[in-house]
């Protein structure tokens, strides 16, 4: 669904896009298409261990907000346990990751500008149902991942 940016609209819980990306399920609330290109927000259901590799992004901030569960955030030195309510920014350029610290976790992960959702739909799965993704689901060329990341602005440092 492709909206003009004035157009406003609602979707309820359990609509958007979504995908399977880095272990969960990733449903998309807005994207770029759908702002002019100014932000893109996604719901995250992901099990414990999941996360991201550590990386940085050179055209968007990144922040998070923790509706259930925790995360553990690293951006640049620091470490940070992030519980329910808790909100975090990684502002572009800034080394980060993350990992879920419970044995699940919901969030949202905001962009500022859009332009993620395009990586992430390279790098993971339509999703056929709204739950985690399968166990034998094939993992992604590596080379594809990287080739992604590199075009869209994304610097991978952990290999």
């Amino acid at each position: 669904m492709t909206l003009k940016v004035e157009s406003p609209y609602i979707l309820a819980e359990g609509e958007g896009e979504a995908l399977w990306f880095s272990g969960g399920l990733l449903t998309y609330k807005t994207t770029g298409d759908q702002t002019g290109g100014r932000l893109a927000i996604a719901e995250v259901l992901a099990p414990e261990g999941t996360g991201s590799p550590k990386h940085l992004h050179h055209h968007e901030d990144e922040a998070w907000y923790v509706i259930d569960g925790e995360l553990t955030f690293f951006l640049g030195e620091t470490q940070h346990l992030a519980g329910p309510g808790s909100f975090v920014f990684g502002p572009r350029r800034v080394e980060h990751r993350f990992e879920v610290t419970s044995p699940q976790a919901r969030f949202l992960i905001l962009v500022t500008p859009a332009g993620f959702e395009d990586f992430t739909r390279i790098c993971g799965h339509p999703a056929t149902s709204p739950t985690m993704p399968p166990p034998d689901l094939p993992p992604k060329d590596v080379q594809l991942l990287m080739d992604a990341a590199r075009v869209h602005g994304l610097e991978i440092l952990d290999s």
